[in-house]
């Protein structure tokens, strides 16, 4: 039985073997519940059938789902076997270490580009919010040995929908900066982040409509 784990502070990042390994178990765990659940009922199923030509095979249903419900425990086992051996061979060769460092430094790298210093509990709103998208974000996460710590900070600015200081970027990278791609679930309603109207549009006069060729 899987036992609550007690609020140990802020979230943080975690590997992604370790998010589909527990993914991978948690369907696993469905698949024999399932199972289990499916064996039940047939048993009462054939509890109340009366015996018959066409009676269901019973006997060989209840084989089936008991070799499935094995098959899935026994897949189970290896899953997490395989997964701790994975993790003893990155914490030998300083990998996990070397990943969590980068992490956090990546973290700390956006909140220096996005957070307002003008208001001191922005820099850990955005600390927060970072560090959930390292989290939910496989792709992202990834990308860490990929991206320069500028595109890291466009990348996921755009993914948390606010967007960093362009005099933090470099020359160039600013109007394409303020371009961000608001997330339903993490960005700050549009009053937070108010942005210039747009001077090619707005207060532009309609042109007159021509005049017919009269030739």
């Amino acid at each position: 039985m899987d036992m609550a784990q007690p609020d140990s502070g802020p979230i943080k990042p975690r590997d992604t073997d370790l998010h589909w390994t527990e993914w991978a178990l948690d369907r696993l765990r469905e698949v024999v519940d399932l199972d289990i659940r499916t064996m039940r009922a047939t048993v009462r199923e054939h509890e109340r059938v009366l015996r018959g030509a066409e009676m269901p095979d019973y006997p060989l249903m209840q084989s089936r789902l008991s070799r499935s419900v094995r098959l899935s425990i026994a897949m189970t086992e290896r899953i997490r076997r395989d997964y701790y051996l994975r993790m003893q061979a990155r914490i030998a060769s300083g990998e996990q270490e070397r990943r969590r460092a980068k992490r956090e430094q990546a973290v700390e790298t956006a909140v220096k580009a996005i957070a307002r210093p003008a208001e001191p509990e922005d820099a850990e709103r955005v600390r927060l919010l970072v560090r959930e998208r390292l989290t939910e974000d496989e792709v992202l996460d990834v990308q860490l040995d990929l991206l320069s710590p500028e595109e890291f900070v466009r990348a996921v600015s755009r993914r948390i929908g606010l967007p960093p200081d362009p005099s933090w970027l470099p020359p160039g990278w600013a109007d394409e900066a303020v371009t961000v791609e608001v997330v339903a679930e993490t960005a700050e309603p549009a009053e937070a982040w108010p942005r210039p109207a747009d001077e090619s549009i707005a207060g532009r006069l309609t042109p007159p409509p021509s005049k017919p060729d009269s030739s």
